[in-house]
């Protein structure tokens, strides 16, 4: 078969090929949801019986990266808890939406200017293995006097991603986050012209979830920056 014939073979049989897929992924997810036992940190929400349902259903495809990342050295995170740990613990407590919108906050931050902006934090700063330590905050939203308007920060980057962290003195913080945000949005695009309508909802999700991420992750970089001593 030539390449041109293998390109026809996908492309009749795609949707059955699609639709097999999230077969496949509804059972796999099912199935952690199910069967989980508290050997990875995402686990043990999965398997507590204070997680409701739905956000269980969000918290599994983490669950799902760590039984790679916790076996590759390469894929450590500078951050303690890990991003994925972070994301876990923030939509258990947050809710899957708010939850998720942190977990894209924190990767955002995860860039080579972490620990610059971290050791200027008026926090804890490192966690006794030597990560950055920086936990899920209890309650998002709060009234801040300062130099930095947490509002303002957020209306910034609802009107441009990342310009809000920009303005809260995060400016590599802003710049990962509109890039992270644009890759998204950019994938979203490609999936529509390809009329990938799995792809088109994966990626349009995780694009509403990072623009909802730089949002809030403005609006806490201006109440750190008036917390800064």
């Amino acid at each position: 078969m030539n390449i041109s014939g293998i390109g026809l073979y996908f492309k009749r049989n795609f949707k059955t090929m699609d639709l097999w897929g999230r077969f496949f992924s509804s059972l796999i997810l099912s199935s952690i949801i199910c069967f989980a036992q508290p050997i990875h940190p995402a686990d043990s929400l999965l398997y507590s019986s204070n997680t409701p349902l739905v956000r269980k259903m969000a918290i599994s495809p983490i669950s799902l990266w760590q039984r790679l990342s916790y076996r590759i050295d390469s894929l450590n995170c500078q951050f303690y808890p890990s991003c994925s740990n972070y994301g876990a613990q923030s939509i258990a407590q947050h809710g899957v939406i708010l939850g998720s919108a942190l977990a894209a906050d924190r990767i955002a931050r995860c860039n080579p200017m972490a620990y610059h902006y971290h050791i200027k934090a008026k926090e804890p700063l490192f966690h006794n293995d030597g990560r950055l330590l920086n936990h899920v905050p209890i309650k998002l939203f709060s009234d801040t006097k300062g130099e930095k308007s947490p509002a303002v920060a957020s209306v910034l980057s609802t009107v441009a991603p990342g310009l809000g962290r920009i303005y809260a003195n995060r400016t590599w913080d802003g710049l990962f986050g509109l890039l992270t945000f644009a890759t998204m949005a950019n994938l979203t695009y490609k999936s529509h012209t390809n009329n990938s309508s799995t792809g088109t909802v994966i990626f349009g999700g995780l694009t509403a979830t990072f623009y909802l991420g730089e949002i809030i992750g403005a609006y806490q970089a201006a109440i750190e920056a008036n917390n800064r001593p």
